[in-house]
């Protein structure tokens, strides 16, 4: 079985993040964390009705840093799947400087192989969707 590398902190991080999105939104929705099968992490729920699914990333770099997001190919096929279910799916990206939220997936964004180098890990290294920074929407 694959290391996980999300520490508590992480998940704290992440959770305020969501909840952070939901309030600029006018609140009214609750959250649940999604088991790691799902591929994303929280279910939106309004009046008990799952309304979409987010993956949020918390990253130590400004926004500006790169020109796009990468994020693996697999989480967008699984966006992808869910969408067909009626369920929107969102990547919600807390930058040191910004947050910012794109609607996932489309299929106009490029898919290379890249990832990280810096943890020794193989499976680091796969296909990856390059989402240019430009594209999303500023919280």
């Amino acid at each position: 079985m694959r290391e996980l590398y999300e520490s508590g902190h992480d998940r704290t991080k992440e959770t305020a993040a969501v909840e952070r999105f939901i309030h600029h939104f006018g609140g009214g929705a609750d959250y649940v964390k999604l088991p790691i099968q799902y591929k994303l992490d929280f279910a939106i729920v309004r009046d008990g009705r799952v309304t979409s699914f987010i993956e949020v990333k918390c990253r130590k770099n400004i926004i500006s840093a790169y020109p796009t997001y990468i994020i693996s190919l697999s989480k967008m096929v699984a966006a992808t799947q869910y969408k067909t279910a009626g369920i929107s799916c969102i990547l919600l990206v807390q930058w040191t400087d910004q947050m910012g939220w794109v609607q996932i997936p489309d299929n106009r964004w490029v898919t290379k192989v890249g990832g990280r180098k810096d943890r020794g890990d193989w499976q680091d290294v796969e296909p990856v969707v390059h989402i240019p920074i430009k594209e999303f929407k500023l919280i």
